[in-house]
């Protein structure tokens, strides 16, 4: 059984890995727009104005990240039991005709690749939206390379 909580863990971490690249990527920006070599000669040179609305992009960014952590550190990943159907919190294991194995964590918010086996998905996602209400056993088709494959869901936790 997989740890959910150590998953929640490696996804705070990687939501701070990405916080501090959009902060120095806003900071950059800030110092570009504000740079004296940088300010613009005449009505065509933008490149000051550019930065400064790269700089209130990445503070948008960084904004949104934020929101994200502090719901995600408040949530409460529940546990779900063999006859339980799919909803945010489920870590659900796919199966297709080939025997290859997908794992997705439904979440609150923030889709990332946590490790080589496990993807988070927010629930807002389509494939989130697919999964949800379906229980061990059901089939559903996903997208996958170009074309549609036929998954079972072999367990929830």
């Amino acid at each position: 059984m997989i740890n959910k909580v150590a998953l929640k863990k490696s996804l705070l971490t990687s939501l701070d890995q990405e916080i501090d690249e959009a902060l120095k990527a806003a900071r950059q920006a800030q110092e570009t727009a504000a740079h004296k070599d940088n300010q613009p000669e005449n009505q065509y040179d933008t490149l000051s104005l550019e930065a400064a609305y790269l700089a209130h992009g990445q503070s948008e960014r960084i904004l949104k990240l934020q929101q994200e952590r502090l719901l995600l550190e408040k949530w409460l990943a529940p546990e779900f039991d063999a006859e339980a159907v799919i909803g945010t919190g489920a870590l659900v294991t796919l199966m297709n005709e080939e025997n290859m194995q997908r794992l997705v964590w439904i979440t609150p918010c923030s889709s990332r690749l946590l490790d080589q086996q496990i993807q988070a998905v927010s629930s807002e996602t389509p494939l989130a939206k697919r999964l949800t209400g379906l229980a061990v056993d059901d089939e559903v088709v996903l997208p996958l390379r170009l074309r549609e494959e036929l998954w079972c869901v072999e367990s929830i936790q």
